[in-house]
């Protein structure tokens, strides 16, 4: 989670999907996954094991199990493969933006941007999790679900969840 506003602000310009100027903005949550390897962690990594896996493969080659040296290079671009589609895989961004006439979701990945507008009075927020620690933020109204922050820890997931009641219920929306 990147961060979160539980205070009112006021938007400038339009924000994302045309919302007017100086519409109250009672909260906003931008939710990230969090990235265990930075670009340069990344590089390291693959230099270290690239270098113990060069040096390995040279003792093989002069030994003559020169088959080996070419497995060792394999070895190497898997991790870089494995390391990229998982780096991949965590660019998701998902946004909350409560008004007092709208909770509109944003979720961007790398395929696509899609997002969705509830009507804050109708909105149920409930929190699902499991006892491996998995779950998710359910936002339900009229028939319609959407999960959210998924990749998030519990504890954060809570937070988010609770900050996100107590907004809807500081608009009256909910008890």
């Amino acid at each position: 989670m990147n961060g979160s506003k539980n205070e009112r602000s006021e938007t400038t310009g339009t924000v994302g999907h045309g919302c007017a100027v100086g519409t109250p903005l009672y909260f906003d949550a931008v939710l990230e996954p969090h990235r265990a390897l930075s670009r340069s962690g990344f590089v390291t990594v693959i230099l270290i094991v690239g270098a113990i896996s060069l040096a390995v493969g040279i003792f093989f080659l002069i030994k003559g199990a020169w088959p080996v040296f070419g497995f060792l290079g394999l070895d190497i671009f898997l991790l870089w493969l494995a390391i990229k589609l998982n780096t991949r895989t965590l660019k998701i961004v998902e946004r909350i933006q409560v008004k007092v006439d709208e909770v509109r979701v944003t979720r961007e990945t790398t395929r696509n941007a899609r997002s969705w507008s509830f009507n804050p009075y109708w909105l149920n927020v409930t929190l699902q999790e499991t006892a491996q620690g998995k779950g998710e933020i359910r936002l339900s109204s009229h028939g319609f679900s959407l999960g959210l922050g998924a990749f998030l820890m519990p504890r954060e997931r809570r937070e988010v969840a609770d900050a996100l009641k107590q907004v809807l219920a500081d608009l009256g929306r909910i008890s």
